[in-house]
């Protein structure tokens, strides 16, 4: 066998049904990786408590801020003054560039941004794509990730694509920024953080609900409690579902104390409507976590009320704690040690008021 056969044999076997069969047990290999890698991110957002510098945004914050993209699809570029590039409105796409996992094909391997919107026209062939990320933590590996997102988008709809940075972390925005102008690949698209998006007053906010969460979470989660009640405001007007959902979603941006904050300076219907979408959803608290994790232990219904219990325990403190109320060992053994779930609702009912702690166990 001369070079040229040679040659020629090494390009069949580089070529063949092998070679892919390799290239497909690598990928799926790299999948299992990456999934790992995934599964210790989760972890560690769920470790760490709402209004710190990493957020849980796989829960309520990162579904509540992706659902005011599908909402309003322009959302990024009107907020930042930036002109949209078309004519329309892109809607979601996201089970178009999700893939079967060739081990299990019930599953699907997400390797794209958390929300896809596309608007295309055929002839001729025009349109735009945007991706949309939810960002609560830093995560380095996102520095080869999103050049890689707004790649594979563009190659699968062939118009052009932009993409949108949602960042509830200071570190991860820095990095957004040097990534744009450090070494290829460089990252491309619309930052929003409580740097680049404005603060709207009230009016505003109630005019374009959308921005007005979006402006009530992040400035909210860096402290801002007058955007974060000026936000929940602006809600108040909307039908039930979207009220309570919008709502949700700044208060998942929110501290245990910021939450309680700014329920001090809402009337009496307003606070009423957070306390029943905060008895509702234990997902806001750190004892929604220690629900979920006594629910692994010993089922879930016994972990869904411990978990609702040791919220309204928490929220009875930070209550009491942000409005001045002192309350001594005894009363706060006593608060623990209860496991009414309709008692503690109405002393967390109670603690809004109440101007001593005795008061709240005066019918007990």
């Amino acid at each position: 066998m001369g070079p040229g056969a040679s040659r020629s044999a090494r390009a069949r076997r580089s070529s063949g049904p092998g070679r892919r069969a390799r290239l497909a047990g690598a990928t799926v290999s790299h999948s299992k990786r990456r999934e790992h890698r995934g599964k210790k991110l989760t972890q560690q957002l769920q470790s760490t408590s709402a209004g710190a510098d990493i957020v849980d945004v796989l829960g309520k914050l990162h579904q509540g801020t992706i659902e005011l993209f599908r909402h309003d699809p322009w959302l990024a570029f009107d907020l930042l003054g930036v002109e949209r590039p078309v004519a329309g409105t892109p809607t979601p796409r996201q089970g178009e560039v999700e893939r079967e996992d060739p081990e299990d094909p019930d599953k699907v391997i997400v390797r794209y941004p958390d929300l896809v919107l596309v608007h295309e026209v055929e002839v001729p062939k025009r349109g735009i794509v945007i991706g949309v990320e939810a960002q609560g933590a830093y995560q380095r590996i996102k520095r080869w990730r999103f050049p890689y997102y707004q790649a594979v988008l563009a190659d699968s709809y062939e118009l052009q694509t932009w993409m949108v940075f949602v960042s509830y972390c200071r570190r991860m925005s820095a990095a957004i920024r040097d990534w744009k102008v450090g070494p290829p690949p460089r990252i491309d698209g619309l930052l929003l953080d409580v740097d680049t998006v404005p603060r709207l007053s009230l009016e505003e906010m109630m005019r374009w609900p959308t921005a007005g969460v979006l402006v009530g979470a992040l400035h909210g989660h860096a402290g801002d409690s007058e955007a974060a009640q000026n936000g929940v405001r602006a809600c108040m007007g909307l039908p039930e579902k979207r009220r309570h959902s919008y709502i949700g979603t700044i208060l998942a941006a929110l501290s245990e104390r910021e939450r309680a904050a700014i329920e001090q300076e809402l009337n009496m219907e307003e606070k009423h409507e957070i306390w029943q979408i905060e008895k509702n959803s234990g997902t806001y608290l750190r004892g929604c976590r220690h629900g979920l994790e006594t629910g692994r232990q010993e089922g879930r219904q016994e972990g869904r009320q411990e978990g609702r219990r040791v919220t309204l325990v928490e929220l009875i403190f930070a209550l009491l704690d942000v409005r001045g109320v002192a309350c001594e060992a005894d009363s706060e053994a006593r608060l623990r040690a209860c496991e009414d779930i309709a008692v503690l609702e109405r002393w967390a009912d109670r603690a809004r008021e109440v101007t001593d702690v005795s008061a709240l166990f005066e019918d007990a």
